[in-house]
Order: structure tokens, then C-alpha cells, then sequence
């Protein structure tokens, strides 16, 4: 009986040792996983995308980025992200109708009354960009003039913007004089009207952007002044960050505007004009935080 009940006992261990209480498949099925992940030829190639246009793109784990120098007229690239200021929506609509299976992504502006289940439009929030310009005009001005001291809002009658623009100034005094010096949208014209807000008093001028905007601020600098754009304030590596990694995940966006605010983290200062000094710059940054927060952005 003693050998016998030993040999029972015996049999109940070595049943247990060979279940291993449920690690070993466990551990089996976790190690199976990984070699797929590290084999799988897509992660290993990673999604290519091409960048075209004055974009700021992170990296990001499973894409390959190639900035080109116009839209491709191929299949080759299943992402493509396109600047608003490189090519019209028209054109992007254009191309993507021509090309079904790859996905499109137009930054900084709407694909309204362009509609395509494979393109996208990123819309930042172009009332908080100018808004911060506006802190950031009002910063300069307060440490270059004084109470007295005067801005401008240069280039095509946009109301609405020159309107967040003097809110965002008198958030940081009060008495802050902001010039709008409409212009027609040809360069001339508005580096014309940049330079006529100077002769007025502005310290600095502010344009929306494009070649409107780079006359404007080539004006201002001519005359040792500061110039400002939208796009100094709106970080566009934020929301190209995000279809990025849902694309790299294998979900694409399309037939719609996905719109980006402060509090996306997608208005913030992006560049300044480097006659702006280092105390401007450090209230700058606090102002943007201040923004995002949902707070009145002071600086």
C-alpha cells in the first residue's frame, strides 16, 4: 500500500510539473507574438508617407518620410501630407480622385466643397494664432513705446482676425494703438501697406500669411521693424502627429475637417522674429501656456 500510494503521489507531481500551473503556454504565446511583430515586413518597412511643402513633421515609429518636391502622380506613397501654402485644394482634390488608394492630408486649410472619403483637411485655429500675435505685438510694443506705443494689422480686409489680434494686444495693455492697413493680396501692395503702418508708428506689423505675409514682413525689416504670421504661431507637427499614428495603426481619415486649437497643443510659438528680445520670447512661451490652459494669455 505504501508503494502504492507513493507512486500516485508521484504521478500527481509530475502531472503539475508538466502543466507548469499555466505558465508555459503562457510564456510560449507571448514569445510567438513578438517574433511576428519583429517579422511582419510592414513594421520592418514602416508606412511610407511624403511631406510636400513647408511642414514640420516629428518622426514617428512605423513611418517612412520623404519630403518631395510637388504632389506625387503615382500610387508610391499610401500617405501623402500637403501644405496649404504649396498647393490648393483644388489640386490635392485633383490628385486624390486620380489616386483612390492613397490617403491625402491637407494642413492648414478646409477641403469644404472638396469632399473625398481619402482626404482630410488639419484646420488650426487661425483666430488663437492671431490672437497670440497679438500678445506677442503687444509685448513689443509695451517695451518699445510705452502706453502710446502702436502695432498693425496688415494686408486683405479679414476683420475677424484683426479683430483677435487687437484683443490679444490689449490683454496685455489696454492703451495699445492697432493700425489695420488693409491692402489688396498682391506683395506690393501689402509691403506697401507694412510700410506706411511704420511711418505711422507701428513697432510691429502683423500679416496672415503666404506671399502677402513674407512682403509685409520684408517691408518691417527694411526698416529694422518686427514682423509676424499666423503660421509663427500654429505648431503644425501636432496634428500631423496624430493621423500619422493612426495611419501607422492602419485608420485612415477622410471627407472631413478635423479642426486643432490651443488646447490640442496645436497654437504655441513656433517661430519669432529673432529682433524680438529674450524677455519678449520668455513671456511669449508663458502666454501660449496661458492659452492653451484656457486662460486670458498675458505673458
Amino acid at each position: 500500500m505504501r508503494v502504492r500510494a507513493a507512486l500516485i503521489a508521484l504521478s500527481v507531481l509530475c502531472a503539475g510539473a508538466a502543466a507548469g500551473c499555466g505558465g508555459a503556454p503562457h510564456t510560449t504565446t507571448t514569445t510567438t507574438a513578438t517574433v511576428k511583430r519583429a517579422t511582419d515586413p510592414a513594421r520592418t518597412v514602416g508606412l511610407h508617407v511624403a511631406v510636400v511643402g513647408p511642414l514640420d513633421v516629428r518622426a514617428v515609429p512605423g513611418a517612412s518620410i520623404t519630403r518631395v518636391g510637388a504632389l506625387p502622380t503615382s500610387d508610391a506613397y499610401p500617405l501623402v501630407i500637403v501644405s496649404a501654402q504649396t498647393a490648393d485644394i483644388a489640386a490635392v482634390d485633383a490628385v486624390a480622385q486620380q489616386h483612390p488608394t492613397s490617403h491625402y492630408v491637407y494642413v492648414g486649410g478646409s477641403t469644404k466643397g472638396h469632399r473625398q472619403s481619402n482626404l482630410v483637411g488639419l484646420v488650426l485655429n487661425d483666430g488663437q494664432a492671431a490672437q497670440l500675435g497679438g500678445v506677442v505685438a503687444g509685448l513689443v510694443a509695451s517695451e518699445q513705446g510705452g502706453r502710446d506705443a502702436r502695432i498693425a494689422w496688415v494686408g486683405p480686409r479679414e476683420t475677424a482676425l484683426a479683430t483677435a489680434f487687437t484683443r490679444g494686444a490689449r490683454d496685455v495693455q489696454h492703451s495699445t494703438i492697432v493700425l489695420r492697413a488693409w491692402s489688396a493680396a498682391l506683395p506690393a501692395a501689402c509691403k506697401e501697406a507694412a510700410l506706411g503702418a511704420i511711418a505711422r508708428g507701428a513697432v510691429v506689423v502683423m500679416a496672415r500669411g503666404g506671399v502677402c505675409a513674407d512682403a509685409a514682413i520684408a517691408g518691417a525689416h527694411q526698416q529694422n521693424r518686427i514682423g509676424l504670421q499666423i503660421s509663427d504661431f500654429e505648431l503644425t507637427d501636432v496634428p500631423i502627429g496624430v493621423v500619422l499614428g493612426d495611419a501607422v495603426a492602419g485608420v485612415y481619415r477622410g471627407g472631413e475637417d478635423i479642426v486643432f486649437d490651443a488646447s490640442s497643443g496645436a497654437i504655441g510659438v513656433r517661430h519669432l522674429d529673432p529682433r524680438i528680445t529674450a524677455d519678449v520670447a520668455v513671456r511669449a512661451r508663458a502666454a501660449a501656456q496661458q492659452l492653451s490652459s484656457g486662460l486670458r494669455p498675458s505673458g
